[in-house]
């Protein structure tokens, strides 16, 4: 009964002291050879992480080791070097990380796990690092001789593609303190084709079959990555899209309402909703202030609509301290603008787009707005995160 009140009262204290807050997150772990953990998002909690059953010895459930321990169910180890709360933080080594998923690169081997957490190289260990929401971490290992580790890879991609259309996706790489840099030469592979990233880091992919596409990155000296692109055929009901119903009569072309969906779709159709068109931008969060190092470069998103989408344009301006711009779609760039005042672009005629800007966003607030036409005449109406998107750079 003591050590259960003391493991409580323990439990108690670390929570309650460190203040710390759960997070969504996601962690991936790289080995040696091959991907050990792809990115996997799991919410951290403030349950302490004990490895070797000695209560004293814990690590904050909120921190980068929490959350290793919640993505691989366990699947780590290490040992106890020291450490605690101090003045309400976490301070010390506490577990050394030695094997994640059966892969080990202990202290003194000739390897060790590097840790980056959101595109930097973490200077704290697994058990200082608190995390916050929407927080990246990457687990790799990194050669003890090695003046510094190598610099890990990120694909920029849609969400979503249509078979046979052209996405373009960006690679970079990343320094230690977190500055991108475009990635020529690097092996994409997982699309139809074998392809490699131009001098500015794009590539151009194609798929030749609907389904969930894994597509793998690889450079020399410089660790792997990977993405999960969904690929749809048409409107086959799948990623987003609203896949028309067969009915006995094949020459029915009635439009009234169905029962529980839109005449001519499947009542299991993803959107029922009252409004013609509905846009979804998938790779932007509405309201968010993103580092430079992560805003999107990829203007991504697709059209809920009850009928075939004609038209897909963008419309994108910025505004930093007191002055005001607007993308230009044949210019490829933003050019000096009245505040409120922009220009259409389009950007596909499916009911998916892809755009890649050519250049990262640089620090003000953006508004993204959407126009999607379909083949009846309606038109989305803006919105606040549907069709428009405000979003800050810093």
């Amino acid at each position: 009964m003591a050590l259960g009140a003391a493991c409580l009262a323990l439990s108690m204290l670390a929570s309650t002291a460190l203040g710390a807050s759960t997070a969504k997150v996601t962690v991936r772990v790289e080995g040696q050879s091959e991907t050990l953990l792809a990115p996997t998002q799991v919410t951290t909690t403030t349950e302490p992480v004990v490895k070797d059953g000695k209560a004293e010895d814990f690590c904050p459930g909120t921190s980068a080791l929490g959350a290793l321990q919640l993505a691989t169910g366990g699947n780590w180890g290490g040992k106890w070097f020291g450490g605690g709360l101090k003045e309400g933080k976490f301070e010390g080594l506490g577990y050394s990380i030695e094997t994640i998923e059966g892969e080990s690169h202990a202290f003194g081997s000739g390897f060790f796990w590097e840790m980056w957490v959101n595109h930097e190289s973490s200077e704290k260990g697994a058990c200082e690092a608190e995390l916050g929401n929407d927080a990246e971490v990457l687990f790799y290992p990194c050669s003890e001789s090695a003046s510094e580790c190598p610099s890990p890879l990120s694909i920029e991609a849609p969400a979503s593609a249509n078979v046979g259309e052209s996405v373009t996706v960006n690679v970079k790489r990343y320094s230690a303190k977190g500055e991108p840099s475009n990635v020529a030469g690097a092996t994409l592979t997982g699309a139809a084709e074998e392809t490699k990233t131009n001098s500015s880091g794009t590539a151009t992919l194609r798929f030749s079959s609907a389904g969930e596409a894994t597509v793998h990155v690889s450079a020399p000296e410089l660790v792997r990555t990977e993405t999960t692109i969904c690929v749809h055929n048409g409107n086959d009901g799948t990623c987003g899209t609203t896949a028309p119903t067969t009915s006995s009569d094949s020459t029915s072309t009635s439009t009234a309402s169905a029962t529980g969906g839109v005449a001519g779709f499947a009542k299991s159709a993803p959107y029922t909703g009252p409004y013609a068109l509905v846009a979804k931008a998938t790779g932007l969060i509405e309201g968010h202030t993103y580092g430079r190092a992560n805003a999107p470069r990829v203007l991504s998103g697709r059209i809920l609509t009850h009928s075939a989408v004609s038209s897909i344009s963008l419309q994108l301006r910025r505004q930093y301290k007191g002055r005001c711009y607007a993308y230009s779609g044949t210019r490829e760039r933003f050019v000096s603008a009245r505040c409120g005042h922009g220009g259409y672009f389009k950007v596909s005629s499916a009911d998916s787009y892809s755009y890649l800007l050519p250049a990262a966003l640089a620090p003000g607030r953006y508004v993204l707005d959407i126009l999607a036409t379909d083949a009846a005449g309606n038109h989305t109406t803006l919105a606040r995160g549907t069709s428009r998107m405000v979003f800050y750079v810093r």
